[in-house]
């Protein structure tokens, strides 16, 4: 893969994230390109059905399990609900011998750069998956699943009956 593939197929990744998590994340990858450090974005949205694939794995598909969140009821901050998903999955890159750049999975020093560079714009990185930046202005997935409540008034009700001897 050349550098202009991987900017190309992130920048189209970048394009189907919230706008405003879509701005943070296009700034910290163009902060990463200026200090010289390729990374893939490979993943943003999702379907629920795509997630509950990935559920599948390590449970009732073969495979090591990749992730803890379902797909319906959506748990996972890649599910786009409407404006766009609020998560990326991305992997730096390394210039192999034949020229072209590679996926360096277990490269957890540029894992935690990009992780530090990426506080700034206010993406959450998890301890538990390496490769996942979510937007840190929102608390979860249950923030954009769970309509807001609106107050609640409770009305007392007598348990006792005014007239208990009334047929009905």
């Amino acid at each position: 893969m050349t550098i202009k593939e991987a900017s190309e197929r992130s920048r189209g990744h970048i394009k189907n994230l919230e706008p405003s998590f879509g701005d943070r994340v296009s700034r910290w990858y163009s902060e990463l390109i200026s200090k010289k450090i390729p990374v893939l974005i490979y993943c943003s949205s999702r379907t629920p059905e795509e997630q509950e694939e990935l559920y599948a794995q390590g449970r009732t598909k073969s495979g090591t399990k990749v992730t803890n969140a379902r797909g319906i009821p959506p748990q996972s901050l890649h599910i786009d609900q409407g404006k766009g998903s609020h998560a990326i999955d991305y992997v730096p890159l390394s210039l192999s011998s034949s020229g072209s750049f590679t996926a360096s999975w277990d490269d957890s020093q540029t894992y935690a750069i990009c992780q530090q560079i990426g506080e700034k714009y206010q993406l959450r990185h998890l301890e538990w998956e390496e490769p996942h930046l979510e937007d840190g202005l929102i608390s979860g997935w249950r923030e954009l699943v769970t309509p807001q409540k609106a107050e609640v008034v409770i009305q007392k009700k007598s348990i006792v009956k005014k007239n208990p001897w009334a047929s009905r």
